[in-house]
Order: structure tokens, then C-alpha cells, then sequence
């Protein structure tokens, strides 16, 4: 077994010294780096209260509080949702404002519906 390799690296291999490597550690340099330290704590603290805040803001479930009370229907066949508008619909109320808030109370897309479906109709 070969005890000496004949290998060289192409290479040079010094060890790093103090002297090589850059560490400032002093009192001079801290004081001159505070000015540095104040600026990056005080973006640090600056980004988390405003990311709380819009996290805050933006975390709310979607469904708004409101006091109106709902009456449940159960669609028969032949009904139309204009025919439930029209019988359930406050006095004065457009028929059509009426659907219109049928459906975003149901969260419906279209304004088509089956028998059996249950809706909710605002009681305004």
C-alpha cells in the first residue's frame, strides 16, 4: 500500500489566519453598525404589523352579519323562482331586486331551479 500520494492540487492551500478572515468585532464597529441595526429592526417590525393587519383584514369569512330573518320555501314542481319572488316579495319591492336577493342569499349562478330544492328568501 502506497503511504505518500503524489497528488498535488492545482490549488493553493493556505489556512485561513485571523488576519485573512474579516470579523469586525468591536465596539467601534458595533456602534458604527447600530445605525444599520435600527433601520433593519425597525423594517422588520414595520412589515409584521402591517402583514397582521392585512392578514386581519382580509381573514374574515365572507358572510356579512346582518339581522334579516329568512323564510324557508321548498320548491314544488311547476314553481319558477319568479312565481316565489312574486308571492313572498315585500309590498312596493321589484320583483326582479327581489330575485336578485334570492340568489345571493341561496349563492345561486343562475336563476333556474328544481322541485325539492329549499331556498332562503329574505324577510325585508
Amino acid at each position: 500500500m502506497l503511504r505518500y500520494s503524489t497528488y498535488k492540487s492545482i490549488y493553493d492551500n493556505k489556512p485561513a489566519t485571523r488576519n485573512h478572515l474579516n470579523i469586525n468585532i468591536t465596539i467601534e464597529g458595533l456602534l458604527r453598525r447600530r445605525g444599520s441595526l435600527i433601520k433593519i429592526v425597525a423594517l422588520v417590525l414595520f412589515l409584521t404589523v402591517t402583514t397582521t393587519g392585512m392578514v386581519t383584514a382580509f381573514a374574515s369569512n365572507g358572510h356579512e352579519k346582518d339581522n334579516t330573518s329568512y323564510e324557508t320555501v321548498i320548491v314544488m314542481p311547476g314553481d319558477t323562482l319568479w312565481e316565489i319572488a312574486a308571492n313572498h316579495k315585500p309590498n312596493g319591492k321589484d320583483t326582479r331586486v327581489y330575485i336578485d336577493e334570492i340568489k345571493r342569499v341561496n349563492k345561486m349562478v343562475v336563476s333556474s331551479i328544481q322541485a325539492g330544492d329549499t331556498l332562503l328568501l329574505p324577510e325585508i
